[in-house]
């Protein structure tokens, strides 16, 4: 009787192992073939990619412009503007190190030098701190206002603007944020 039952545990036990495995293998291989999807729907489209304003001199005055247009058929959405440091490229000759001394890796900060300016359309109240487009306002039209500093040694008598300690490459990326 004691060899019979002893006969059933190993078989259970090896029964609860298999299983055990068989489990395992399974969530194992969900693990591997499960397809996890996420996506991100952007309900405006920008239209233009790059302001570039290329070669510059000092106390140039100069603007560009973009537009945000509401991409849906219902509701509407609210965004800033967002200006912010340029990194370098990874093609860049002075990149990872080089660009601005302040911050290597990226290029001197043209962003205090920028101005976003709403195109009044209506009764809007967009500011780059606040702004809507939705069915009611399908679109907003934006103008980069951009005043090239002067170089300190270089100042013009009747300059009356900013100033930079050297010349070089600038450059501030421009960016739509849309709060969740």
């Amino acid at each position: 009787m004691n060899l019979s039952l002893n006969n059933i545990f190993k078989k259970q036990k090896k029964l609860l192992i298999l299983l055990a495995i068989a489990v395992g293998l399974i969530l194992l291989s969900l693990k591997f073939f499960a397809t996890r999807i996420t996506a991100n729907i952007f309900p405006v489209i920008v239209h233009e990619t790059d302001l570039a304003f290329g070669t510059v001199f000092p106390g140039e005055e100069l603007q560009g412009n973009f537009e945000v247009h509401y991409a849906y058929q219902q509701g509407g959405v609210t965004y800033t503007i967002i200006l912010k440091r340029k990194p370098l490229p990874e093609g860049h000759p002075e990149y990872p190190n080089g660009g601005d001394p302040e911050m290597p890796g990226y290029y001197r900060n043209l962003c205090p030098f920028l101005t976003p300016i709403k195109v009044v359309e209506g009764l809007e109240q967009d500011t780059p701190e606040g702004a809507y487009v939705g069915i009611e306002d399908l679109s907003d039209v934006w103008i980069i206002y951009f005043k090239v500093p002067a170089i300190i040694g270089t100042v013009a008598q009747e300059h009356t603007g900013e100033v930079v300690t050297s010349n070089g490459e600038y450059g501030c990326d421009i960016s739509i944020n849309i709060p969740e």
